[in-house]
């Protein structure tokens, strides 16, 4: 296994654990509602779909966000979800 597959698999890890830390804090329910929110589409869950979202997020976050990224996450989530609540309305 090469250096890029190791971070490659340690960044999925962090990501997962960041999706389920949201999935916690906003009491984001199983199921598979969130799939055409935030996932690619072919998600077998919520956190699937999150763990996806939540690793394109970090691509972006600037190096202060990533310090400490559950926050900006928060917030970022918080506004997706309420813009797609909206849409449906």
């Amino acid at each position: 296994m090469n250096h890029s597959q190791l971070f490659s698999i340690s960044r999925k890890s962090f990501a997962t654990r960041l999706a389920s830390a949201l999935t916690f804090s906003m009491q984001i329910p199983d199921g598979t509602h969130l799939v055409a929110v935030l996932g690619a589409g072919d998600e077998s869950s919520n956190l699937a779909a999150l763990t996806h979202w939540v690793e394109n997020e970090l691509w972006l976050m600037d190096d202060e966000n990533l310090q400490d990224p559950l926050p900006a996450l928060l917030n970022c989530l918080e506004r997706v979800l309420t813009s797609a609540q909206e849409s449906l309305e």
